[in-house]
């Protein structure tokens, strides 16, 4: 069945005044929601909020750059307000000041140069010594330069020219947000004290360098006005963040990958040019949901016990602020954020299907004149979804129900594991054939495999058992429409603390997308509910299992028979790449030949010996001592074994 079938079939389907015979669709619809680039949405209309993110170019959202014109301040958004600490990276610019009176200050970062604090510091007879000014740009910016200045043009009542009135002393000083005290105040640099200036207008000019904070001290007796206070810098901010509001599909997709398309940029002068060198970076993550908002709020029932209770956002927004409780992620209807996606066309491994989902990106530059644009990005989803219900569960076949609910074993041993799954499968799903589950780093054996309520056995009609997987082929007992169970009981070895045995079902007769089963109660009788094998502590004392060969002796004499050792070994509890090396020494410590010098991660491994020196001779029979040294920033750990080679 094709595309616009499918379409039919499904239009068909839910008109209830029509009656129809139930067709098994052949395939899903494989879809592209994208936003940006020539036929995406506008980024501007999917924002949800945004921090140091420039949209003039159609099609494109870029780090926002300044070129030596730029005044960066009238390009923020400010509010007047007093920060309470340390406050994250956001899109909103605050100005406050250590006098507890309201004046117009929101006047001096208005880009407006007639417009000024006015009369707010000209009282007669009162000392403007001390008077300080704080700037929270929300977010690092490039800066070379600070300017302010009073009313250039115009006289006072009295017929004094506003120019007069400019701030003749003052101490300057800038955070670049990076630096703060215990009490989560900036910690501030000075910049430059002048004690006294005949200057109607003050500029500094320092090294280019991100600035966040600024604070501004008058250090002179004398009335004084700002009309504006500028900063400018060449080149990018150093991160940029866009969110997205809550994306729509419909209805539920079986989600498949992420795509994006960057350029990279550096400024020369004032021009923007790609650099694919540039030192510049994206990521983006995402979280899918089953309705359209992943947040929950909630009204205070009973302020004294602060008991509360959830109420909708419209609800929310009406209520006094006395009884706003907290808003807070729901994480009943929406996944957590994922993990960063890093490359263009990795897959999304979150909750499917789903009929909402939420993105975030973060752009984010190593360099002060790098900077990148994303010129477009798109999420790969199939409508119909392969089931609308896919939840499994692991467990030792020995142990269904182990003490903390979490099945624990030795690291680096083969376990008996039983997996079940459930599948609610409807008419227009796609409908699967094949289980995969992803062993990480271990070749799993399969063992047995059940189906039905009765938990039937029944014999695949293949097999493909490989590192890191093993798939499990049942055309002949294809699951229609209704709720299946299923366990695979396979050995599998486990490397890492808190390693996820994750899975996912697909049609073995097509090209669509798998879809992963999501954690949860597939079969009552076992009550881990989880994906997640901890391992035993007495297992995890080294990072290397016992080196363990294939002969206790071999005779690499060149006649076929026995001329090779296997070493075999495992890594254990390394969550990234470290320096391996496997050794042939001989008794008196020499090291005779040098098998492997690699980084590796953990995992089941093999090496082989073939009885010859590192000058590519044959050793004279004797014992030798296999020694296999794991290299990590806390220490090395060791492995020896022996063995004879004779003739």
């Amino acid at each position: 069945m094709d595309i616009s079938l499918a379409k039919l079939y499904r239009l068909i389907a839910s008109c209830a005044a029509v009656a129809c015979l139930a067709v098994q669709p052949a395939g899903a619809e494989v879809i592209k929601w994208a936003v940006g680039g020539n036929e995406g949405i506008a980024w501007r209309d999917q924002e949800l909020s945004s921090t140091a993110m420039n949209f003039d170019t159609p099609g494109i959202i870029q780090l926002v750059a300044f070129t030596s014109e730029d005044n960066v301040i009238s390009s923020l958004n400010w509010a007047e307000a007093f920060p309470p600490g340390y406050v994250q990276e956001r899109a909103e610019a605050l100005i406050w000041d250590n006098i507890a009176v309201v004046r117009p200050l929101l006047e001096i970062v208005d880009g407006i140069d007639t417009t000024s604090t006015n009369l707010s510091f000209k009282k007669f007879g009162t000392s403007q010594n001390g008077t300080k000014f704080y700037f929270d740009l929300g977010t690092r910016f490039p800066a070379n330069r600070i300017a302010f200045f009073p009313r250039i043009e115009g006289i006072s009542s009295e017929g004094r020219p506003f120019s007069q009135d400019y701030i003749r002393g003052y101490v300057l000083k800038v955070n670049d947000g990076s630096t703060f005290n215990e009490q989560d105040e900036p910690i501030y640099a000075p910049l430059k004290r002048v004690d006294f200036t005949r200057e109607t207008t003050t500029q500094i000019d320092f090294p280019l360098q991100f600035v966040r904070y600024i604070a501004l001290e008058v250090t002179s007796a004398s009335p004084f006005e700002i009309a504006e206070f500028q900063l400018f810098g060449s080149g990018f901010a150093p991160t940029g963040y866009y969110r997205s509001q809550t994306i729509d599909l419909g209805e539920p997709a079986n989600f498949s990958r992420m795509e994006w398309v960057v350029e990279k940029l550096r400024q020369v002068g004032d021009e923007l040019v790609i650099e694919p060198a540039a030192d510049a970076e994206v990521t983006v993550v995402m979280r899918t949901g089953l309705d359209d908002n992943p947040r929950i709020y909630y009204e205070y029932t009973n302020l004294f016990t602060r008991e509360r209770q959830v109420v909708t956002e419209d609800e929310y927004r009406s209520l006094d602020e006395s009884v706003r409780g907290p808003i807070d992620d729901d994480q009943v209807n929406w996944s957590l954020w994922s993990p960063p996606f890093t490359e263009s066309g990795q897959p999304i491994e979150l909750p499917s299907p789903r009929r909402y989902f939420q993105f975030e990106v973060r752009i984010e530059s190593s360099a002060i004149l790098d900077g990148l644009r994303l010129r477009s990005l798109s999420v790969e989803h199939t409508i119909p979804p392969v089931a609308q219900l896919l939840v499994a569960e692991i467990s030792q076949l020995d142990d269904p129900r182990p003490v903390g609910d979490v099945p624990i074993v030795p690291a680096g041993d083969f376990t008996t594991f039983a997996y079940d799954v459930i599948a609610e499968v409807e008419e227009a799903d796609t409908g699967f054939d094949a289980l995969r589950i992803l062993t990480p780093q271990s070749t799993p054996v399969f063992r047995q495999f059940f189906m039905g309520e009765n938990a039937t056995e029944v014999v695949p009609d293949s097999i493909w058992a490989e590192t890191g997987s093993l798939t499990i082929f049942f055309s002949s007992q294809r699951p229609g429409p209704g709720i299946h169970r299923m366990r695979a009981v396979l050995d599998a070895q486990i490397f890492v603390q808190g390693t996820f045995v994750e899975a996912e079902v697909f049609d073995s007769e097509s090209n669509e997308v798998p879809q992963r089963v999501q954690p949860g109660d597939a079969n009552p009788e076992v009550l881990t509910n989880a994906l997640r094998v901890l391992t035993s502590a007495a297992s995890t004392g080294n990072l290397v299992s016992s080196l363990a060969l294939s002969s206790p002796v071999f005779t690499p004499n060149g006649d076929g028979i026995n001329d090779q050792l296997e070493l075999n070994y495992s890594l254990l509890q390394l969550v990234k790449p470290v320096g391996v090396e496997v050794a042939i020494y001989d008794l008196a410590g020499r090291r005779v030949r040098t098998v492997l010098d690699a980084n590796s991660t953990s995992g089941a491994y093999a090496v082989t010996w073939n009885g010859r020196d590192d000058q590519r001779q044959v050793v004279p029979p004797g014992i030798y001592v296999a020694v296999i040294q794991v290299h990590t920033e806390r220490e090395t750990f060791v492995r020896t074994s022996s063995m004879g080679v004779a003739y």
